[in-house]
């Protein structure tokens, strides 16, 4: 998947300061002759109290929640309305004589923004390229299909919103006057705009400056989407996003068009937002084999006993102990003296394959952080010979773990993953799962792991050593010197997720080299620590590492901490062992009969039926295709919203809305509508296959386990050959050391202090 960098706000020669200039002379002049128009501002305010009066109205029958919260509202800036001799309202705040459009005619000013947007961009969409299948998953059969429908056609890359003359979705930071909105609608129809106006005062001032009915009339009568999102916080902002596309289609954040209307200091704020966060809508949304891969394994994790962690406060004698938390990367290799050192004064969380570099390096770790749910993972953990050292470590990891690597382990300390279809649905029909501890930000890498995994068990006192998230500028390793996994490569480091794609500050100064995956991993533990500390302040967490720099963690080498560290006393591990294993950590009992009981083919069979007759439909222009996507993805909201349907409707979106994501690139392929819908109804006659083969898999639930099911499809082919996608073959299984032609030379674990 690859996306547009440059920033999808920033439009060249559109911001209204610039646009202003050309207007200034004429606004000067005309404010001389301001005081000769006393009476014309006298009917400007009578007719902008009619105009308010009817908006109200107008919001009271279509959103409702707007006219309530603007009905009694008083600004909190002083703030008055004046006009010139062309009679259009502009704003003015009279605490600095501030004036919102700088121009005598604001109808022009903002004609003119918009018609430079709509002719000089492009729309913002994300492009997907053909990906090797690992395992065989219908999700990469069809997936990859699309995309050779979607690259058959040569692309016209200089198409505008103009020349098309719709768009799936816009954003617009900043409603100013509303005035933008006339000019946008009058040349371009757009399937759903979101206005996002962080100041109320201003919001207020449109309701009395523009002419909101019969636009609003226009949008509802003709189904078009509106949502409005006015004076959040940083934090709402997000979060109203995010369930706007939860509901109506995260592929509609795939394709659509930026537009900043006017710039304050919180405008820039919400892009910066915007730029950090918007791909996290759409960069990891599952799809449905990995989903019921998922959901088996959590079944097999039930049925035989293991532990998962419990909601319960962690004991107050833990919360402040110090927690390593180390994952592999080349920085690593600086810290082992110092972890080998004080490794008795705090709880030790080995990442992934840090285990074996710890295991190597003499240090026993607590806990090992486990994010994949991939069958490859017991293979790395047998090659450390001494099993002995496996029987007092705790695996952490979430429910997805697959049953290979969870029998590894003698004690398990499971979390529910609540972006996953399993937890929420079982949290809602079983009582006893609800005591189940959930996990945010997991993924996607080990790291990510180790970071949720402490701060969801309740530690406050977080240091990392190892989570590089790539490797210093002119660096040649990407993981520690210490990993057999690496360093006979029976798993390459170089290429694939590894393929370096930017430059991002280091930690200790300098840059750090890093891929799509590993940047993805930094701004995701940034962001679980940035809002798990707005519940905990308490919580800290110190970066050692030498890699990407993390913002919500403070830069320290390992050598300025020797003294803090040689004052603290050892922990008794056996009683910090004995505490998880046996208080924070439970069996979840729900018998077998239940378990297969609560996935029924039935009713998922009937689900793919109706989504199947929705989408061959194959409107006759781009909106009304962007519509029914929209209409399946609500359908699948609504599935998620009940919880006897929920798992269906979740098992399901991550790649239907891939799906879409691929379907709307093609609806904006050229200007050749015709064409456009014609490669969008091959599109679909591919998603209807899906719909088709899917029930087939789905009828082995919960005993799917990812690998031994490739045994249920015949003839060495992903499942079968649908009239318009042909089964691709079947791919081996990854076997990472053949027999034994590889022996430790370590068959021993010896702990070590120097």
């Amino acid at each position: 998947m690859t996306e547009n960098k440059i920033n999808p706000f920033i439009h060249k020669d559109t911001e209204l300061k610039n646009l202003e200039k050309k207007y200034a002379d004429i606004f000067v002049k005309s404010l001389q002759d301001l005081q000769e128009l006393t009476e014309l501002q006298k009917d400007l305010k009578d007719n902008l109290e009619l105009r308010f009066r009817r908006n109200l109205e107008a919001f009271r029958k279509y959103i409702p929640e707007i006219a309530k919260t603007f009905e009694n509202y008083t600004p909190k800036r002083e703030m008055d309305f004046f006009c010139l001799k062309n009679e259009i309202p502009n704003l003015i705040f009279l605490d600095n004589n501030d004036i919102l459009y700088k121009s005598a005619d604001p109808f022009e000013l903002t004609k003119n923004q918009v018609d430079k947007i709509i002719n000089n961009t492009n729309i913002n969409q994300l492009s997907y390229q053909i990906e090797k299948d690992p395992y065989g998953q219908l999700h990469y059969k069809y997936n990859n299909r699309l995309i050779e429908i979607e690259q058959s056609v040569l692309r016209d890359r200089t198409i505008t919103p103009k020349q098309i003359e719709s768009l799936p979705n816009c954003v617009m930071l900043g409603i100013g006057l509303g005035y933008p909105l006339a000019d946008l609608y009058n040349q371009v129809e757009i399937a759903n705009l979101i206005i996002v106006e962080p100041n109320p005062d201003i919001f207020f001032a449109s309701l009395k400056a523009f002419e909101w009915s019969p636009f609003l009339e226009y949008i509802f009568e003709n189904k078009l989407g509106i949502h409005l999102m006015i004076g959040q916080n940083s934090d709402q902002f997000y979060l109203d996003l995010e369930k706007f596309y939860e509901k109506h289609g995260r592929f509609l954040s795939g394709t659509w068009l930026g537009f900043t209307h006017y710039s304050s200091k919180k405008i820039f704020e919400f892009v910066s937002l915007f730029d950090k966060h918007y791909r996290s809508i759409n960069a990891a949304m599952g799809f449905t084999d990995d989903h019921l891969f998922g959901a088996s394994h959590a079944c097999y994790s039930i049925q035989n006993k293991k532990k998962f962690v419990l909601n319960t406060p962690l004991k107050k004698e833990y919360e402040e102990k110090p927690v390593f938390i180390i994952g592999s990367g080349p920085s690593l290799d600086h810290d082992i003296p110092f972890i080998r050192r004080y490794q008795d004064k705090a709880i030790i969380i080995a990442c992934g394959t840090a285990l074996d570099a710890l295991y190597h390096a003499g240090i026993k770790p607590d806990l090992y952080a486990n994010t994949e749910r991939v069958p490859e993972i017991r293979q790395t953990l047998d090659l450390i010979c001494d099993k002995d050292f496996f029987d007092d470590i705790i695996i952490i990891t979430g429910d997805v773990c697959h049953p290979a690597t969870i029998n590894k382990f003698k004690h398990t300390a499971i979390f529910g993953k609540p972006d996953e279809p399993l937890y929420p649905y079982f949290a809602m029909n079983f009582p006893e799962f609800k005591k189940v501890q959930y996990i945010q930000l997991m993924n996607p890498l080990v790291g990510n792991m180790g970071v949720s995994g402490a701060v969801y068990l309740g530690f406050n006192n977080l240091y990392l050593f190892g989570i590089d998230n790539g490797k210093k500028v002119h660096g040649n390793a990407m993981h520690s010197e210490f990993t057999s996994v690496y360093k006979e490569k029976f798993i390459e480091d170089t290429g694939g997720v590894y393929s370096i794609t930017k430059n991002i500050p280091a930690n200790f100064g300098g840059e750090c080299e890093t891929s799509y995956l590993f940047d993805l991993s930094r701004r995701n533990i940034d962001f679980v620590l940035q809002m798990e500390k707005t519940k905990r302040p308490e919580i800290t967490c110190i970066n050692c590492s030498d890699g990407a720099l993390l913002e919500e963690a403070k830069p320290v080498h390992s050598e300025e901490l020797t003294d803090y560290f040689e004052s603290l006393p050892d922990i008794n591990k056996k009683n910090f062992f004995k505490y998880i294993t046996e208080e924070k950590t439970s069996s979840i009992d729900i018998p077998k009969d239940i378990l297969i009981k609560s996935f029924d083919t039935e009713i998922f069979s009937q689900t793919c039926k109706k989504i199947k007759g929705i989408i061959l439909e194959k409107p006759t222009n781009r909106i009304d295709y962007i519509k029914n996507m929209e209409t399946v993805s609500e359908i699948l909201f609504y599935l998620k919203t009940q919880p006897s349907t929920y798992f269906y409707g979740a098992a399901l979106e991550g790649s239907i809305q891939t799906f879409f994501m691929q379907i709307a690139r093609m609806l904006y392929h050229s200007k050749d509508e015709n064409a456009c819908i014609e490669l969008a109804n091959q599109g679909m006659d591919v998603i209807g296959d899906f719909l088709e083969e899917v029930p087939d898999l789905f009828s082995h639930m919960p005993f799917l386990y990812l690998g031994p099911h490739q045994k249920l499809y015949k003839n060495g082919k992903v499942g079968k050959d649908m009239p318009h996608c042909k089964a691709p073959g079947l791919p081996q299984m990854h076997i990472l050391v053949k027999d034994d032609d590889y022996k430790d030379p370590l068959d021993k674990f010896v702990k070590r202090y120097e």
